[in-house]
């Protein structure tokens, strides 16, 4: 029993150390020629290198529910409540930070939208979306759904783990109720294109709004 659960415990996070490790590699390798500017580049060199990793350990795992096809009017809505709820979560959390009179920092969201405003648009709002859902989606909260009684055990703690790896509470308040909503989108939809797009509007939107807002 002991190392039944030990097993499903590093099974579940075995990824999540893998692009942890992945990714710090990359930053110290580069630490010489890397400025604060260069995030965006050095996250989207860790999803370029680890996308194909996860998509064939997704592949492997197998899919019992089928991959299911989505149509355009479907892509289209699922894109435009990403943006909605970016739009809507951003100002709740915006709200309770001040109402709390916390002015709290978000170091590495603001390096992101420093960098390159391509690289932004192309690794962070396109590859970055893809390898993260492959990660969290495809991998820990369909491996945790195998393991929990019902989705929305799976999906509490997959969205759990999405948030505490982003690092600072800022970022946590907001990867917290993201991820349960695209870990219920990929419950629902039962295709991982689904979180893919809505993580990839989210993204861009976020970006369009930094960069023009």
């Amino acid at each position: 029993m002991f190392w039944s659960g030990v097993y499903k415990i590093g099974r579940v996070t075995a990824p999540i150390l893998v692009h942890y490790l992945v990714n710090h590699i990359i930053v110290i390798v580069g630490i010489g020629g890397l400025h604060i500017e260069d995030a965006a580049l050095w996250t989207s060199a860790t999803a370029v290198l680890l996308l194909p990793l996860f998509a064939w350990m997704y592949r492997a795992d197998g899919n019992p529910y089928g991959e299911h096809k989505i149509n355009a009017q479907a892509c289209l809505l699922i894109a435009l409540l990403g943006v909605a709820c970016n739009l809507v979560l951003t100002y709740a959390e915006n709200l309770l930070l001040f109402r709390l009179r916390l002015n709290l920092p978000n170091t590495a969201q603001e390096a992101l939208f420093q960098s390159n405003f391509w690289i932004q648009i192309i690794g962070v709002g396109m590859i970055v979306p893809a390898m993260e859902e492959t990660l969290f989606r495809g991998l820990v909260y369909k491996r945790l759904r195998g393991y929990t009684k019902t989705a929305w055990s799976a999906i509490l703690l997959s969205a759990a783990l999405f948030a505490v790896y982003h690092g600072n509470l800022i970022q946590i308040l907001f990867a917290f109720p993201m991820g349960i909503i695209l870990a219920a989108i990929y419950e629902k939809r039962q295709t991982l294109k689904a979180p893919v797009l809505f993580h990839m509007s989210v993204n861009i939107s976020s970006i369009l709004l930094t960069a023009f807002g």
